[in-house]
């Protein structure tokens, strides 16, 4: 009995300095703290949030979203957080029960919210999460952000409005030049072979046919049959590249490659964004490079 008050004493105590240590931290540098599932978030939330707001991804660069298992540190900073950011559509389950064990009050955003997923081709009817590759909807995610940030901290509205409004920019000029880059690929070479299907949204948005070997999450196994109909594929349309992931493993995407002659037109940015410090270490940096590597293999 002396040992449980002890134990149950001690985990009080480190809750309570936990607390007081996170409460002086955010009034000495005056900054929301907001946490995003992954990588692809956090740089929107980084270009709204600006100087106002300390941006953390829980998910790091390179790391699967799909299949993460969270360290022992994510729910402490969870718990420290003024405002967690989540994609939604069914990618972070994991996320849910440590958002649950940082009490009730916990702001929660969706970036999705507004938007209708697309979803699972194989007939499960599961929502596809990578809507980021549309970059109109992404315009949406920064709206979202915008909002959030606004409603927990209104006093720096104007800020982020106008965060909001240079970064809506620059999404448009994204958007557009992709448009005008996809032309220079033959009609019939607009087909890109990837891992698994991240790149649904980008193939409606820009007029490319997307085959992944896995279905919208990697969690699901590659059938044999997978495998046969995209070598099938390549065969019969006589395509010439395949593109490997960063947050993928290659090898089977690379053993097809081999058996029907296809090159690797290199590796796309899916789940997560590039090196931090880098161009590609941004949403806009990580879409220019998918998009110059997929022009150059295919035209």
């Amino acid at each position: 009995m002396r040992n449980n008050l002890k134990f149950t004493f001690t985990i009080l105590l480190v809750l309570l300095l936990t607390g007081c240590s996170g409460k002086k931290e955010k009034e000495k540098s005056g900054k929301l703290k907001a946490i995003s599932s992954i990588t692809i978030i956090n740089d929107i939330v980084k270009n709204i949030g600006g100087d106002k707001v300390e941006a953390i991804s829980i998910c790091g660069v390179g790391i699967d979203p799909h299949t993460y298992k969270p360290k022992p540190g994510d729910p402490r900073l969870v718990s420290e957080s003024d405002i967690v950011f989540i994609n939604g559509f069914a990618l972070e389950h994991w996320i849910e029960e440590m958002v649950h064990n940082a009490g009730g009050n916990k702001k929660v955003a969706a970036v999705t919210d507004g938007l209708t997923p697309m979803t699972d081709e194989k007939g499960y009817g599961d929502p596809d999460p990578h809507a980021w590759f549309d970059v109109k909807n992404v315009k949406t995610y920064s709206q979202n952000i915008a909002k959030a940030l606004i409603e927990i901290d209104k006093t720096n509205e104007a800020y982020y409005t106008q965060n909001l409004n240079n970064y809506l920019v620059k999404l448009d000029s994204l958007d557009k030049w992709i448009k005008s880059e996809v032309q220079n690929i033959p009609v019939e070479k607009r087909v890109i072979i990837t891992s698994h299907d991240a790149f649904r949204y980008f193939g409606r948005a820009y007029g490319l046919e997307v085959k992944g070997l896995q279905g919208i999450s990697t969690e699901a196994k590659v059938q044999t049959e997978d495998v046969k109909k995209t070598i099938d594929l390549i065969k019969e349309r006589k395509l010439t590249s395949v593109f490997i992931e960063t947050s993928v493993n290659p090898k089977l995407l690379e053993e097809i490659s081999k058996e029907t002659g296809a090159t690797v037109g290199g590796t796309l940015y899916s789940d997560s964004v590039g090196d931090e410090g880098t161009f590609e270490g941004t949403y806009i940096g990580a879409v220019t490079h998918n998009v110059n590597t997929i022009v150059k293999a295919l035209k």
